[in-house]
């Protein structure tokens, strides 16, 4: 026994050819003439279940196509009666769509499961960077407070030396200036200084000799 149904709300969306059931017999649509047979292909609670519709189109439909990617769909039929030929979904049918749900679920999990284990290594990856990036932060801290205590060093060092050396060249000048100051007071008085004299004589010997 068909079910009479013409809401368009109710129409499948996607269906296949099917055959007529045994014991069922055919009938005729709105615009007289012998419907079709097809069955749902729809993810839906109404899966594998069959339904007449009509068999004729608004107008011709397009050309076959080799490629099923590349096929025009199909046009409108001429009228938009269609009865249902199952009352209930198989049983076949809906242990299919368990399965299918089942597997998508599980899918689903496994989805998240994944996407659970990515972001906890990307967090894993963003620790070690930031490990790493401290790590490198404390070494160049290191170097750093290193190579200034060494430039420090270099530099007390340096000024050491360079203590010295004015030191020197203050004692020198002041060397000359006494002996600049002796030399001239020699000259006035008209006596040589003793460094002057000593080396006059050590000319003197090295002369003779």
């Amino acid at each position: 026994m068909s079910v009479p149904c013409s809401d368009p709300d109710f129409r499948p969306v996607k269906a296949k050819a099917a055959s007529l059931p045994p014991g069922v017999t055919a009938e005729r649509c709105w615009c007289d003439r012998v419907a079709k047979v097809k069955q749902v292909e729809d993810f839906s609670d109404k899966f594998g279940m069959k339904f007449f519709m009509c068999a004729s189109y608004e107008h011709d439909p397009p050309r076959s196509s080799a490629s099923s990617s590349t096929r025009p769909p199909s046009p409108p039929p001429l009228c938009k009666w269609f009865h249902w030929i199952d009352t209930e979904q198989p049983d076949w049918a809906r242990e299919e769509v368990e399965e299918k749900q089942r597997r998508a679920w599980a899918t689903f999990f496994e989805e998240e499961r994944w996407e659970k284990v990515r972001a906890n290594e990307k967090a894993e990856r963003e620790r070690q960077i930031q490990k790493l990036r401290a790590e490198q932060a404390r070494n160049r801290e290191v170097n750093q407070k290193r190579m200034d205590d060494e430039a420090a060093r270099r530099f007390a060092e340096e000024e050491v030396r360079r203590e010295a050396r004015e030191a020197d060249r203050k004692r020198r000048r002041e060397r000359a200036a006494e002996a600049q100051a002796a030399e001239e007071r020699g000259d006035k008085s008209g006596k040589w200084p003793r460094w002057t004299r000593e080396s006059s004589v050590m000319c003197r010997i090295g002369y003779v000799s």
